[in-house]
């Protein structure tokens, strides 16, 4: 049995890659950073060839770390950020920047298609709305502001897939999980919806055909094994969207498993068996690792980002000075004494769905100090979180314990906050950092044979770390606080533009 896998992580501001025995143990990572661009507001742009050079940096990293993993790679998998547009043309090249899933420049376009092809038609058919943040209207924004862009392109990828082309020379595939957040695919019938891709005014040959998370797409070519360091022939596993990965990293294998992401972009989520729609239209799915299960989920577009605003802008500390800023916040009692955060920076999802919405901070006295400033951030994110899962319990889902992850929940203040929020307990996972590369390993442990499905990777994959108790002191505030929360939006709404 080949002893190593190897799981790339492209997230928003780098490549994680992280080394795995058959055994499911973490033997070493390696992160890459590469830079985020914003040409003008609403436009979030990365440059492609960065991707690329973190990966072939932190693989050759990996590879001179342990040698052996030279003769018994098993595989190389991935997982990365989803709803982004790469444009390629027929030979792989490059046309633009990639526009990533936080860039939402075409909002007049998604009113457009909305108004065409019907919201609520789109929902039932997606699972999702027509909003700025999926591909969909990134296609209609690049077919009617750069049509001659789009005329010499052949592709439209993903992050993940534009890696796994450029390792193997084979283009024009992605999974399951990617082609659900594109925005036109049908989650009951599994495959693109025409109608809605000509209400965008794109042609459909740009999009990839879907996959098994676990399919091996191709093998390393010479060239890519000469730039990565990889060994020529490897195994090349197509793997998932970050949201699918992190999924399967929580150890979410089974219908009714639930669990909460803390990241940069955050999100609470449980496994169905098919494609549950919300009435209201409120929160999204997607497909799973295995495509047949949906993935019910509502995301919080700038939670860690909130955090990383207000560190360096306020407190004038850079991110890894987030320990100072948990001491910070530590100080102040829950609530925040009445200080009220909404964190709206880059608009929001689920479950306003307002790309136009700004962040607040509400209630500002002079006696409000660093400290209820700080707290009440990581209380408003929490808050958000708690909204998207209140609409998944209102829908019969995500009841009990959550399964936690994500770099988030490191902070035991944060943690501590978002238990008392929930009132109810949050299950950690032991890799907190690594779920979602664990996702990727467990997609290619399963492809090439060393587990035979997902819920034997799973027990291989994703150990099971402490449990986070409600503290009904801060449950009793919280509940109040949550209420005052859920009455700021609609009171501001009409007031954000632009």
């Amino acid at each position: 049995m080949p002893d190593f896998i190897m799981a790339h992580d492209l997230g928003t501001t780098g490549d994680k890659a992280t080394l795995f025995d058959s055994f499911g143990h973490v033997i070493a990572t390696a992160f890459a950073p590469y830079p985020t661009n914003y040409p003008e507001p609403l436009h979030v742009e990365q440059d492609p060839e960065s991707w690329w050079n973190a990966v072939c940096g932190t693989t050759r990293r990996l590879m001179d770390m342990h040698p052996a993993a030279q003769t018994s790679l098993a595989a190389v998998s991935f997982s990365a950020m989803m709803n982004g547009c790469l444009l390629l043309d027929g030979n792989a090249a490059i046309l633009r920047p990639a526009m990533i899933h936080a860039d939402t420049r075409s909002i007049a376009q998604c009113e457009r298609i909305a108004s065409e092809f019907g919201m609520e038609r789109a929902y039932e058919v997606t699972g999702n709305r027509i909003a700025p943040y999926f591909t969909l209207g990134k296609l209609a924004w690049l077919a009617e502001c750069e049509p001659d862009v789009v005329a010499h392109a052949r592709y439209c990828v993903q992050a993940k897939d534009f890696i796994a082309g450029r390792l193997t020379g084979v283009w024009g595939y992605t999974d399951h999980s990617d082609a659900s957040l594109i925005g036109c695919y049908d989650l009951t019938k599994l495959e693109y919806c025409e109608e809605l891709i000509d209400a965008a005014g794109f042609s459909k040959s740009l999009l990839p055909a879907p996959l098994k998370s676990s399919t091996v797409v191709g093998t390393v070519t010479f060239e890519a094994a000469r730039q990565t360091g990889l060994p020529a022939g490897t195994r090349v596993v197509i793997g998932a969207g970050d949201g699918a990965c992190a999924t399967a990293g929580a150890g979410a294998v089974n219908v009714g498993d639930a669990y909460h992401y803390l990241g940069g972009t955050s999100w609470v989520a449980a496994l169905t068996q098919g494609y549950r729609p919300d009435p209201t239209q409120r929160v999204s799915s997607f497909c799973s690792v295995e495509p047949e299960q949906c993935v019910l989920y509502g995301t919080v577009q700038s939670a860690g980002t909130s955090v990383d605003w207000i560190t360096s802008i306020l407190f004038d500390l850079d991110t890894s000075g987030f320990k100072d800023l948990e001491e910070i916040a530590s100080i102040a009692k829950p609530g925040s004494d009445g200080l009220i955060y909404l964190p709206y920076l880059a608009g929001e999802r689920s479950p306003i769905w307002d790309a136009r919405a700004k962040g607040v901070l509400f209630g500002l006295t002079a006696a409000h100090g660093r400290a209820e400033i700080a707290r009440c951030v990581l209380e408003g994110v929490s808050y958000a979180l708690s909204s998207n899962l209140k609409v998944l319990t209102e829908m019969g889902e995500a009841g009990g314990t959550l399964r936690g992850l994500g770099g988030g929940m490191r902070s035991k203040l944060w943690r501590s906050i978002l238990a008392s929020v929930y009132n109810r307990p949050i299950a950690l996972m032991e890799r907190l950092l690594e779920a979602t590369s664990c996702g990727a390993a467990m997609a290619a442990a399963v492809g090439v044979g060393i587990c035979g499905d997902y819920e034997a990777a799973a027990k291989l994959f994703t150990p099971a770390g402490e449990t986070v108790e409600p503290d009904p002191a801060a449950v009793e505030v919280y509940s109040v606080a949550q209420e005052r929360f859920a009455a700021l939006y609609p009171a501001l709404a009409s007031q954000f533009t632009g």
